[in-house]
């Protein structure tokens, strides 16, 4: 019996949406294999560079917990979005570019979950047992067990695509542990996280006429004054004072009036957003370009 959409796993629903997808493999598979090739690359100098490696092990020891899972929610979403491009179809999502200065903690931290598992953090440390786990013993033998592989070693198009819709699929769970820890520290009712509108979002919404309308905000009529004062929200049209909009979406990234969302500034509230869209592209939704 085929299981419901409602019941599909993380896996099966990433790919229906990449059947529904617009963008053909012949032209998604060569960028996936030059970008994985990219950061195989960077792993690989890491690994054959002490000092390098040092730095960015310490860079991300340094970082605390919320930290390191917002960092690790953009390396999801990257995947997610260079997997299904038409999450954002111009390209120019906030968190698809991860910054330099990241880059490599980023890298790293994958690196560390992917191959990271209790008998090979035990074999990597030494024979105490409080001794730390010897991060660049475990990453080369994993990069080395990975590279003799048979995906590894062939070019094959799953070889290209597998690692981008295994990181992908664990947006889900990414997402629905972010929504334990909200319930946990005392979040709203869906337990989901409610940052603010990303900056290029906010900073995206055209400017719209006052026709005395009431601003849902601070319910006082919409003219136009002086330079202006009236925007209008993307994907949903309805407008506010720029100062009421400002103010919202500097807490929330939805439309006051339709709950209409937009892009979210961290990765923990971005990464429900875009699940949910690929939901809808799984289920053949058409409209789907929310970034």
């Amino acid at each position: 019996m085929e299981a419901s959409h409602a019941h599909r796993s993380s896996s099966e629903t990433l790919m229906a949406a990449l059947l529904s997808s617009s963008v053909p493999a012949s032209r998604l598979l060569p960028s996936l294999a030059a970008d994985a090739r990219r950061l195989r690359c960077r792993l690989a100098f890491l690994l054959l560079s002490p000092p390098h490696f040092s730095r960015a092990l310490a860079r991300l020891r340094a970082m605390s917990l919320p930290s390191k899972a917002e960092l690790l929610g953009r390396v999801l979403i990257r995947s997610l979005l260079l997997l299904l491009p038409a999450l954002s179809p111009d390209g120019s999502h906030h968190l698809l570019r991860i910054p330099a200065t990241d880059l490599d903690a980023a890298i790293l931290l994958l690196a560390m979950c992917d191959s990271y598992s209790p008998p090979a953090a035990a074999s990597s440390s030494s024979p105490s047992c409080s001794s730390p786990v010897d991060w660049h013993a475990l990453l080369v033998d994993d990069a080395v067990g990975s590279a003799l592989s048979i995906s590894g070693l062939g070019a094959t198009p799953w070889a290209s695509l597998a690692p981008y819709v295994d990181a992908a699929a664990k947006c889900r769970r990414f997402a629905d542990v972010v929504s334990q820890e909200r319930v946990a520290v005392g979040g709203g009712k869906d337990g989901e996280w409610r940052g603010g509108a990303s900056y290029a979002a906010v900073l995206a919404m055209p400017p719209a006429a006052g026709d005395g309308a009431p601003c849902a905000i601070c319910r006082e009529e919409m003219v136009r004054r002086g330079g202006g004062g009236v925007c209008a929200l993307r994907p949903c049209g309805h407008r506010f004072h720029w100062h009421c909009a400002l103010r919202w979406l500097a807490r929330r990234n939805t439309c006051p009036c339709c709950r209409a969302e937009l892009p979210a500034e961290e990765a923990r509230a971005e990464t429900r957003r875009l699940w949910r869209a690929v939901e809808r592209m799984a289920a053949g939704d058409d409209s789907v370009g929310c970034a």
